[in-house]
């Protein structure tokens, strides 16, 4: 009697583990090493696709440039031609008396005198000569502000991805949890997360990744932007962003507060921006592969997105990029203002800055104002997002197998 019921007991325990979901579903050593590689695959394939198209997008949500700076370059043109009119006449006169010749060169050069006075006293920094209408500007121009994102945009998507990964996996094996009496929860295996989860899972996963990075993603998209628009280089950019507003006297708390300006309206385009963006792509592979599915799987929830070719996957990345940009798009104008704006105050801008600048541009503009822009960038989402994420999911793939 004691031997059956150790082998009753034996047997109990063998079968509740396997029906106990795998750990290999949760957090992991090897499931967070996995999700930073494929993430720093996919995101340095972003920045080579998208930068130029970022940087065009910037331009045009700014103006083309700082406000106040072509004002201040309009009047010294306006001054140069009027001085040029004066030579002209000059020249003239001089032609009909050649005696006053000598009177009307002096005058000419107290003219020209005048004008280098007057570009000299705007003290408008010397790359500003280098500011161009977009269209004009040349590739390696539109790669300007490159070198940040590409020292830093690896690690922070890697960052991104890999906490995107782990939450899903546990959220996933709480839903299993919970469906511990299905005969799928039983035979689940280890990558099934990725094709099986909830959407809602997909969602809070990516909410809770781009929240969590965008205290790193902050400072170096407020450095990236002063580079796009005055044709900086990375370390003058940072010098320039963490001396702004001291007078002259250094003060690190508020040198620091300056690469997070408006972060109220940067954690809302990083963190809604990331859930409709992944919610959207994982929703458009399900409805397609569900499509493809043959007749005795049609009316099943359980259909695998993993025999979705490349050019499939990259349709549905694209259409998540799009739908993504052109949801978050009038905070992202916000957001490129208050960057902008900050280069010509030296008070820290807020979000309640954002919140007002908005406001006025609705009053003063009406709504488009807030949509300045926005066919480029969304142009700009649609390859971006074809190149990153069918590269995170091959990468996440293949380290995976």
């Amino acid at each position: 009697l004691t031997c059956s019921f150790s082998i009753l007991s034996s047997q109990k325990l063998r079968l509740a583990d396997s029906m106990a979901p795998s750990t290999e579903h949760s957090y992991s050593a090897r499931s967070v090493k996995n999700g930073l590689i494929a993430g720093y695959s996919a995101g340095i394939c972003g920045i080579v696709v998208g930068h130029p198209l970022d940087s065009i997008k910037v331009l045009l949500q700014a103006g083309g440039g700082v406000p106040g700076v072509q004002t201040s370059m309009s009047r010294i043109n306006t001054n140069a031609a009027t001085t040029i009119a004066s030579a002209g006449h000059a020249i003239t006169r001089a032609s009909s008396n050649v005696a006053s010749n000598a009177a009307q060169s002096s005058s000419l050069q107290a003219n020209v005198s005048t004008v280098a006075v007057t570009t000299s006293s705007h003290n408008i920094p010397s790359t500003l000569s280098r500011e161009q209408p977009v269209e004009k500007r040349s590739l390696r121009a539109l790669y300007a502000g490159v070198t940040g994102p590409l020292l830093a945009i690896g690690i922070l998507q890697s960052l991104n991805f890999a906490i995107y990964d782990s939450a899903r996996r546990i959220l996933y094996q709480r839903q299993l949890k919970s469906e511990s009496n299905n005969d799928f929860a039983c035979n689940s295996q280890p990558g099934d997360y990725l094709h099986y989860d909830k959407l809602s899972n997909v969602a809070m996963a990516s909410f809770a990744a781009g929240a969590s990075t965008s205290i790193l993603t902050s400072p170096m998209l407020v450095v990236k932007t002063k580079q796009q628009l005055m044709v900086w280089g990375f370390r003058k950019a940072i010098q320039e962003t963490y001396q702004s507003g001291m007078n002259g006297r250094p003060q690190r708390v508020n040198g620091l507060r300056n690469f997070y300006t408006g972060f109220g309206v940067h954690i809302v385009c990083e963190s809604l921006g990331r859930s409709v963006y992944m919610f959207t792509y994982e929703l458009l592979k399900r409805k397609l592969a569900q499509s493809k599915c043959s007749e005795r799987c049609s009316h099943s929830n359980r259909v695998s997105t993993q025999n979705l070719t490349a050019p499939e996957r990259m349709m549905c990345a694209a259409s998540a990029g799009m739908a993504c940009w052109a949801f978050i798009f009038p905070a992202d104008v916000i957001r490129s203002k208050l960057y902008a704006k900050s280069l010509t105050t030296q008070a820290p801008l807020t979000t309640s800055d954002g919140i007002e600048l908005a406001r006025q541009m609705v009053r003063e503009q009406g709504f488009k104002s807030l949509y300045r822009g926005m066919a480029i960038t969304v142009a700009r989402a649609g390859p971006v997002a074809a190149a990153v994420l069918p590269v995170y999911d091959s990468v996440l793939a293949w380290v995976s197998s």
